[in-house]
């Protein structure tokens, strides 16, 4: 069963978060493609921004579904 949020989330909230998403992503990746440094510096900083964008996901994930249970209970 699907329970209903009291609160809606409009398309162009969507839309937005998508924009700023896609932006940020863009703007660190040219960051660390340009940035004048060494070679395994620039992949270690790489690594680490994928890994900071993936643990972000995780965790707005986690969050979102420990507020879904809670409210549920």
């Amino acid at each position: 069963m699907i329970k209903q949020s009291n609160t809606t989330t409009t398309n162009s909230w969507i839309i937005f978060t998508w924009v700023n998403f896609t932006i940020s992503i863009i703007a660190i990746a040219f960051a660390v493609f340009y940035m004048p440094i060494n070679d395994w510096l620039r992949a270690c900083l790489g690594l680490s921004s994928l890994f900071l964008i993936q643990s972000s996901i995780s965790l707005s994930k986690t969050l979102r579904d420990q507020a879904e249970y809670q409210s549920e209970h």
